[in-house]
């Protein structure tokens, strides 16, 4: 919970859910979207396996990974303080970000669709971190 400066209190759940389905619908609407720039989001594996990365991949990938960063800021917050927690949560969100990237760069696809997927992973970090960061009860 987060207490106002009138001192009722606002449950953080509300605008770290609203974040977490924001991510998600934004990433659908980037997959949707990615024809329109030439991203067929077919990617070829290590193995050579060709598979097409579709809605469904991008709505459930999202919203998994946003909620684990949830569960992860509320642990966060509970062993080390809200500032502290806060302040850790945010170095480990933007490295496991930048380590999000290896995946998406280490497949053969189009340079187009390769946008697309790391552009993904931006528009989660663009909107999940600022919106937990926010809610984090104060120190």
């Amino acid at each position: 919970m987060t207490v106002t400066e009138s001192g009722t209190t606002t449950p953080t759940w509300h605008p770290r859910l609203l974040g977490v389905v924001a991510a998600t619908v934004a990433n659908i609407v980037l997959i949707l979207l990615a024809p329109l720039f030439g991203a067929n989001m077919e990617i070829i594996g290590p193995d050579g396996a060709a598979a097409v990365v579709g809605v469904q991949h991008f709505a459930l990938f999202t919203a998994v990974f946003a909620l684990l960063g949830w569960a992860a800021l509320a642990v966060a917050e509970r062993l080390l303080g809200a500032s502290r927690g806060r302040l850790v949560w945010t170095v480990v969100a933007v490295l496991f970000t930048l380590l999000s990237f290896v995946p998406s760069l280490s497949v053969r696809a189009t340079v187009a669709t390769e946008v697309v997927l790391v552009l993904s992973h931006v528009v989660v970090v663009a909107i999940v971190v600022p919106v937990f960061r926010r809610t984090s009860e104060p120190a």
